[in-house]
């Protein structure tokens, strides 16, 4: 059996989104716009054949805290409770037994001193793109944390190499056939700051043009101080996008939606990379 990996997509995600914004000032327009492209996204996802949707995320003191944060981990097993925070509805994601096993053996061995987490609990990092993305269909999913909240953060060029070396141990492992795979985070925004509400859409753009363009290398060398500073400890996040790109092999992307949603303090993007 061979694998591949047959879908890629990277999102943004706020537990706001489970939240209908007040009418006006367009907002009802930018939301709409937004739930639009997550169904279009879901569509293409399921249309893919994938039989697991490996997604890439983070954690906001939930699972992981200053007792215990790797920069890294893989949850393994065939069961996730979801933690049902921030507004999202609680729910338990199916894993595929061995599977998350397979890939943190191959990561570790080639060279990624990834954590490994047995049934690792999802906050709404995770739960909130998947609630949308299975509205009608869903899937097994294989989690990826990845340390987007408490310095040191992994460099954006570590994320990308590690995306690399996930790409390689998905395509290695002899579990499943057609694998398919998300990064979820940002764009811009602050989290539990004064310049919370704040979007840097000059920001948003800048990324967005280089994400779909594939320069990904370029993302990869941004200083990450500068990042926070210019777009909000939430865009620290990018992360996800450039493991998600780095694993699926992207080339460039294709923008779905991208829209500056006031009522979520955020910056949203939905993409589908291109291999």
């Amino acid at each position: 059996m061979t694998a591949s990996i047959v879908w890629g997509g990277v999102c943004s995600h706020t537990g706001a989104m489970m939240r209908a914004p007040k009418a006006g000032d367009g907002e009802g327009e930018r939301v709409g716009r937004v739930f639009a492209a997550f169904d279009e996204l879901a569509e293409s996802l399921h249309r893919s054949g994938a039989q697991v949707l490996v997604t890439v995320a983070t954690d906001h003191f939930l699972t992981f805290d200053y007792a215990n944060l790797p920069v890294f981990s893989l949850g393994t097993g065939t069961k996730f409770r979801g933690h049902g925070e921030f507004g999202v509805p609680q729910r338990d994601f199916d894993g595929i037994d061995g599977l998350g096993e397979a890939v943190h053996a191959s990561l570790v061995q080639g060279g990624f001193d990834v954590a490994s987490a047995r049934g690792m609990p999802l906050d709404h990092a995770f739960a909130c793109p998947l609630q949308l993305m299975f509205k009608r269909l869903s899937m097994p999913v294989l989690p990826l944390y990845v340390n987007c909240t408490v310095s040191p953060l992994p460099t954006h060029q570590r994320c990308l190499e590690l995306g690399k070396a996930l790409g390689q141990a998905l395509r290695a492992q002899r579990v499943v056939e057609r694998v398919a795979i998300v990064g979820t985070g940002g764009i811009s925004h602050w989290v539990g700051t004064p310049q919370t509400g704040t979007i840097n859409e000059a920001f948003d753009r800048q990324f967005l043009d280089d994400f779909t363009q594939g320069r990904f290398e370029a993302i990869a060398r941004w200083d990450s101080d500068e990042v926070i500073r210019t777009a909000g400890n939430g865009a620290a996040e990018i992360r996800n996008w450039l493991v998600a790109a780095g694993a699926f092999g992207a080339r460039a992307a294709r923008s779905l939606a991208y829209e500056p949603v006031r009522a979520w303090s955020t910056g949203i993007g939905v993409l589908e990379m291109q291999a």
